[in-house]
């Protein structure tokens, strides 16, 4: 019961995370990540601090995690270069599976998950994780059917940030898990590295930080809030049934940002080819997971 908990607190989270500043003009996508960081950063601290644990950790170990957090900050600039050349569906399409995949990867070699399974069990978890990226894609492409070509130069390059942004995202969770200590400790060093990444790649924006309204600064709080509530869903997922299995069902996420767009935002308006489409994959990826969740 506990990791249908956490899978629901991660999906959710990760999921509505957007919508609150839908419509808040960051200056460039730099700004709004230097914003989640530092609000992941304040919700990290104030558990920190109540929590306790955090500073019984090793120098080593919690240079280790701050780690961590550097790499998700490299996997968001590589994120920026692919959305820039390649468009954000096109992207995403890249990066979202490569996530999956980089995740199941690391779990089967750092970790000696998926071993020993029987014949059965293993075709039915390729036949989970088939299913999933099967959905993610088509909610992904459905979305994104209008973005047009790129120059091959210009392609290059956002297939290069793309894929970066696949492995990086796909790996940033693991120094926590690797170290063995709690996700409650290990998020705080973690949210460190994350606010250092985020304040650097800001810097290097050259744009202002500023935001138009006092309501834009709240909505940019709330996103930031729900993205660690996401966070910390995800860590104990992933402590609860491992890196591979945990981070896979955490990109389930993509499923209610998907329907928050539909029903919420109209975008697309429902009942559109385009709708129907996204609401399809909906369905094949939340199958998926259900299948992969219940595996032993």
């Amino acid at each position: 019961m506990r990791s249908i908990l956490y899978a629901l607190i991660t999906v959710v989270g990760w999921g509505a995370w957007l919508a609150p500043s839908q419509k808040v003009r960051f200056p460039n996508q730099q700004i709004r990540t230097l914003y989640v960081a530092a609000t992941n950063l304040g919700i990290a601290a104030v558990i920190a601090l109540a929590q306790g644990s955090v500073w019984e950790l090793a120098p080593a170990t919690f240079g280790l995690t701050f780690l961590g957090g550097l790499i998700w900050a490299a996997g968001g600039l590589s994120a920026f270069t692919g959305t820039h050349r390649l468009g954000m569906a096109k992207a995403f399409g890249i990066w979202a599976p490569l996530n999956i995949v980089v995740g199941l990867i690391w779990g089967a070699v750092l970790f000696q998950e998926f071993v020993d399974l029987s014949a059965g069990t293993f075709l039915l978890l390729v036949a989970a994780i088939l299913t999933i990226l099967a959905g993610v894609l088509l909610i992904i492409f459905a979305k994104g059917a209008g973005e047009g070509a790129q120059e091959p130069g210009a392609f290059r390059l956002g297939l290069a940030g793309a894929i970066g942004a696949g492995i990086l995202w796909g790996s940033y969770f693991l120094p926590v898990k690797y170290a063995g200590v709690s996700p409650w400790a290990g998020a705080f060093p973690l949210a460190l590295g994350m606010a250092a990444g985020g304040v650097t790649l800001a810097l290097l924006s050259r744009h202002s930080w500023r935001l138009a309204s006092s309501g834009d600064y709240l909505r940019a709080i709330l996103t930031g809030a729900l993205w660690s509530v996401g966070n910390y869903g995800m860590l104990l997922l992933v402590g609860a049934i491992g890196a591979g299995k945990g981070f896979t069902i955490s990109q389930l996420s993509v499923v209610v940002s998907a329907l928050i767009g539909i029903y919420g935002l109209r975008e697309p308006p429902p009942k559109t080819r385009a709708a129907r489409l996204i609401f399809a994959g909906c369905v094949l990826a939340t199958v998926g997971g259900i299948v992969l969740g219940n595996l032993k």
